[in-house]
């Protein structure tokens, strides 16, 4: 014990000297504390059962009889809103079919599967994690349990403010109704701390508004829409109480972080939304509308969760964890700084129709982005996305010592035979993006230059490159990719690598394949701090401009989202309008931005996104997979879909892609595949263009003649049947794709697959 003890104070100690704006915890248990927060309600407890049974005494009520005894806050021509003094509990009624959505289970109470700690948050409007260092864990508050509350209202707004008396913390959240949602939004500079008598110290590090707002009971049906990928539903009291309920951060982790093993390969959550849709003809669409960069999108079935509910929700994450190994001993790490978002906010948006689906959904969230974030249509085409790759660099046998060499992947030169072998093909219009194809960019240094690299071919090699491109139509945008890098151009690895909270440097490290351990044979990457990114994204416009070049891929930047949590302190949402500045930059000063990939932040300045993703992670806990990513940008801004020559099964690719009205993406390569080994670009072994162009070519033509008369349409239904799945477009069009024969039925006309690619459906091996 005395051995342990000691330990744990040099850990201590050590850390103290490495980050003294940081507070230091043992890692806790997998489940959160619940000690403190049992012992801080001053609620009596004893009329609760906690092995789960169901009140004797409690009487089952009805929403009407709810209702009657509830105050009517404020009205408007759609919606109303109606709060309980007596109890924590909101309703929002939808004057259209006077359909009620609660912020909780009006029964929850009476749950015979639930404890008391999950009836009470069951039965809570705001949920608070917060760090206490003396305890060294997280623990949970619940309104319905630990708070007092009081109400305001003014015009439009309820206001309630929950004090949490023995935690000191007081969160005043706003309740307004619009003309077609109800907001909450909060200020985080109006929360208060630490206002305890004593000397202890607390912070909230997550926060929960209105987690139960589309909760559902057993008794009732129908579907979550959760943002993982492409899309996903999870099937209310699906069964599946084993799975593991789904818990992923909007716009994915933070890379900061950097975990020890190969993290599990998963879809992003690109989209800041949820949604309930129930079979009487009711959904819901929650949009994460401020604070959409901190915060975590959870999900459970009946069964699952130790109740008898459904439930989906979000989580704000005010303050970021790490976890720092003293002697092999975990030590979980809070930021112990303000709270990096200035606010939050959730907008409820109720639907009803007779068939309300996830195509209805989609849509409301469409009108969002171009109502309230700027998302303007583009010109809509099918483009086949190309993406080259230039240089890198290899070790290479000198003298019998090995030198890091430059190594030409694909020349100018051959990227123009590439093109044009497309073109000839009857590829037709191509957006055509070259990574590694500056000296900065090859070496891994951070790359503004916009200088072509003389390892790829000569200047005048460049020009006829990119002439040739213009004669044939073909959208050149070149890669500029600085998320990682080595020392030089004025970024040095001492000052301008993000901070981890531990307040370590921040080093991406390359996992083993086979194990998932870190491999020791590829030299752990810098990452750069976002406070370069203004300057950068400036010395990039302009050295863009000044060679003339119309378009630009702009790397990870659209779908990565990290922060620096050392002296300079960015948090991911400082990162995010960093982000947003640069791209709009580019948009209007260089002109075209492709992107690979795109979380919704980006949607407003990207012209293409590629990447789309046709699946999602595919939990146990999914019930099927739905393209609803594809649904909000069909008709908004084009899209394609992942590598489809990186693809195991790129004919299944190919069909899924017709079916979410999807263009297609290849990777190629100008060199032999071999010569990829022991380089970064040895995950490209698929890559060789001399198998690839004519399959390309030949798949393009496909996907234009299935999807180009309905190109530029909405998508309004989408349905599976077996192999069969149905797509429906705003004109009335119906896309039948038959992924077991290969064919698409568009209107009356059917497209086989085999007839455009050739009998043995292959690339030329």
């Amino acid at each position: 014990m005395q051995k342990k003890y000691m330990r744990f104070i040099a850990g201590i100690a050590a850390m103290c000297m490495l980050m003294p704006s940081f507070c230091v915890f043992a890692e806790p248990d997998n489940e959160v504390s619940e000690d403190m927060a049992q012992t801080e309600s001053s609620e009596a407890d004893t009329n609760e059962n906690d092995e789960g049974t169901e009140k004797s005494d409690y009487v089952m009520r009805t929403e009407n009889e709810v209702l009657k005894t509830m105050i009517r806050a404020c009205e408007n021509e759609n919606l109303i809103l109606f709060y309980s003094e007596e109890e924590d509990l909101i309703a929002l009624e939808n004057k259209k079919n006077g359909y009620v959505w609660w912020s909780s289970p009006i029964n929850a109470e009476g749950d015979p599967a639930a404890k008391t700690t999950v009836r009470k948050e069951l039965e809570s409007s705001l949920v608070v994690v917060y760090g206490d260092p003396d305890q060294r864990t997280g623990s949970t508050l619940r309104s319905a349990k630990n708070a007092k509350m009081s109400y305001s209202i003014k015009g439009d707004t309820l206001e309630i403010t929950y004090r949490f008396p023995l935690a000191g913390f007081v969160i005043p959240v706003k309740y307004t109704l619009e003309e077609k949602c109800l907001r909450a939004h909060a200020d985080t500079s109006d929360f208060k701390e630490n206002k305890r008598d004593d000397d202890e110290k607390r912070i909230i590090l997550e926060l929960s508004v209105l987690p139960n707002m589309l909760a559902s009971g057993s008794y009732e049906n129908g579907y979550y829409i959760i943002p993982d990928g492409c899309g996903a539903k999870i099937d209310f009291n699906n069964g599946k109480t084993e799975a593991r309920a789904y818990s992923a951060k909007v716009y994915g982790t933070d890379i900061t972080a950097v975990p020890q093993t190969a993290p599990d390969r998963t879809e992003e959550v690109l989209l800041p939304v949820y949604a309930s849709v129930r079979d009487n003809g009711n959904a819901m669409l929650a949009v994460i509308s401020r604070g959409d960069s901190n915060v975590l999108i959870q999900s459970s079935v009946s069964g699952l969760n130790k109740s008898s509910y459904n439930t989906c929700s979000s989580r704000f994450v005010l303050r970021n964890t790490d976890t720092y190994y003293m002697n092999s001993e975990p030590l979980t790490v809070f930021e112990n700084s303000d709270i990096g978002l200035e606010s939050l906010e959730l907008k409820f948006f109720p639907l009803n129709g007779r068939d309300t689906g996830c195509a209805d959904v989609a849509a409301v969230y469409r009108q969002y982005l171009t109502e309230n974030e700027e998302v303007e249509k583009k010109n809509i085409s099918l483009p086949l996305c190309i993406d080259l790759y230039g240089g890198v660099t290899r070790k290479e046998p000198f003298l019998g010592i090995p030198v890091t060499c430059k190594k030409a992947v694909t020349t100018y030169e051959k990227a123009g035979e590439i093109v044009s072998e497309l073109y000839d093909g009857g590829a037709g219009e191509m957006i055509v993006s070259l990574d590694n194809w500056t000296d900065d960019g090859i070496k891994g240094k951070v790359d503004v230059s916009a200088k072509p690299s003389k390892t790829l071919g000569s200047q005048s090699d460049f020009n006829e490159m990119t002439a040739l491109f213009d004669s044939l139509g073909v959208r050149f945008c070149p890669v500029v990719n600085n998320t990682t890098f080595s020392s030089g151009n004025g970024y040095w690895e001492f000052s301008d690598t993000a901070m981890r909270a531990s307040g370590q440097y921040s080093k991406q490290i390359s996992f083993n394949p086979a194990y998932g351990t870190r491999d020791g044979l590829k030299k752990p990457q810098s990452l750069l701090s976002p406070a370069a990114f203004p300057e950068i994204f400036d010395r990039i416009t302009t050295g863009y401009s000044r060679r003339s070049l119309r378009g630009i891929c702009p790397g990870d930047i659209t779908t990565v989202l990290y922060g620096d949590y050392g002296k300079k302190h960015i948090g991911r949402s400082v990162s995010e309008k960093y982000i947003c500045d640069g791209l709009q930059k580019f948009d209007e000063d260089i002109g075209f931005v492709y992107a690979k990939g795109a979380c919704a932040y980006a949607f407003g300045h990207t012209d293409h996104i590629s990447d789309a993703p046709l699946r999602s992670s595919g939990y146990d806990i999914f019930d099927g997979d739905l393209p609803f990513y594809q649904m909000v940008l069909h008709g908004l801004i084009p899209y394609s879909s992942s590598s489809v020559n990186g693809d195991p099964d790129p004919e299944r690719l190919i069909l899924l892609a017709a079916s979410a009205g999807s263009g297609l993406r290849y990777d190629l390569t100008g060199l032999e595949t071999s010569e990829l080994k022991d380089t970064e670009y040895d995950i490209y072994y698929y890559a060789d263009s001399s198998f690839w162009t004519g399959y390309a070519a030949k798949s393009q033509k496909f996907i234009t003649d299935v999807l180009g008369d309905v190109k530029d349409e909405y998508i309004t239904s989408y349905s599976v049947n077996g192999n069969v799945i149905t797509t429906v477009y705003s004109s009335g069009t119906v896309v039948k794709t038959d992924l077991e024969s290969e064919t698409v039925t568009s209107g009356n006309k059917i497209f086989v697959l085999a007839d455009y690619l050739g009998k043995d459906g292959g690339a030329d091996f």
